[in-house]
């Protein structure tokens, strides 16, 4: 079979808490709007946005998507010598569902995810060596990539 070259696709995932105060959702409101010019250059070729939960129980049957997220992103952090608290944090708090204390994992406001490929390939906020890598951070790099998109970074597959 002949092997087609097709360019790395990129999806950056905006996850935000579920109620915001009015500063943040004017934040919010621009990083949306600075995501949807993203997508019309070709830096970025799918947004999306999810609405995740401020905290959830640490230990909890349900599968939750704040809980796998932060596992994904816990596993990506570890790789690139990042850390991801202060913004993600457990706390013990006190539950008026049981009366009891538990342990929760406290989401920040808001997160960014990069894929290429379906590949996790950034987070932020998150805490490096230099200091902390914050969300308009993080789509300052997209916007500066935008005619340099990784030329050399392609996937090679076959064609059917």
């Amino acid at each position: 079979m002949p092997e087609t070259e097709c360019p790395p696709t990129r999806r950056v995932e905006l996850f935000v808490r579920a109620s915001l105060p009015t500063p943040s959702c004017e934040r919010r409101t621009a990083i949306e709007a600075e995501l949807e010019a993203l997508a019309r250059t070709d830096a970025v070729d799918e947004t999306d946005t999810t609405v995740w939960e401020k905290r959830v129980p640490v230990e909890d049957c349900e599968e939750r998507i704040e809980r796998d997220r932060y596992n994904e992103f816990a596993a990506w952090a570890r790789e690139e010598g990042v850390r991801l608290a202060p913004f993600f944090d457990t706390r013990t708090c006190y539950s008026l569902q049981t009366g009891r204390k538990r342990e929760e994992l406290v989401m920040p406001v808001m997160c960014v995810a990069v894929y290429e490929d379906g590949d996790l390939r950034q987070v932020a906020p998150v805490a490096g060596d230099d200091g902390p890598i914050s969300v308009e951070d993080c789509l300052t790099d997209l916007t500066a990539h935008t005619e340099t998109r990784r030329p050399n970074t392609r996937t090679v597959s076959t064609a059917d």
